[in-house]
């Protein structure tokens, strides 16, 4: 193997290893993407769980208390979209990087697989000439 391979193995190596940190970032975002959308889900339900029905005699402080907790429960809702819409920007972004890496080290695994076809065809033709003239050695030892 020629020492431009090895060059080349060793910069293809250190790009799968960037790929493999990025991908295992990406892994740890999307956890956290999901983890966003289940606290929005639980928000979302809890909204609807604190409302007074038609009817139902309820204190005024107890509907100001109410009142409150909802606005404070919408506030949280409304930050926890937020949270989830930068968290899937920050996933799309990750995704392209991880995309960007992956053609690396993909263009690593091309050129070394280039490099050796051509040193080995170097060396088949390097040993078919050696043939050849073993060959031609031979033949007129023989007459």
């Amino acid at each position: 193997m020629t020492k431009s391979v090895k060059v080349i193995e060793s910069w293809r190596d250190q790009q799968q290893k960037k790929f493999d940190e990025l991908q295992q970032q990406f892994t740890e975002m999307n956890q956290q993407k999901m983890a966003h959308e289940q606290r929005l889900e639980l928000l979302e339900s809890l909204s609807g769980q604190y409302s007074v029905g038609s009817g139902s005699e309820a204190s005024a402080l107890l509907l100001k208390g109410i009142g409150r907790f909802r606005h404070q429960l919408d506030n949280l809702t409304n930050l926890q979209r937020q949270e989830l819409a930068l968290s899937e920007v920050e996933l799309r972004s990750m995704n392209a990087r991880l995309v960007e890496q992956h053609c690396q080290v993909k263009k690593g695994d091309k050129i070394i697989d280039k490099r050796m076809a051509q040193f080995q065809l170097k060396q088949a033709r390097q040993e078919q000439k050696i043939l050849d003239e073993l060959s031609m050695n031979r033949f007129f030892h023989r007459r």
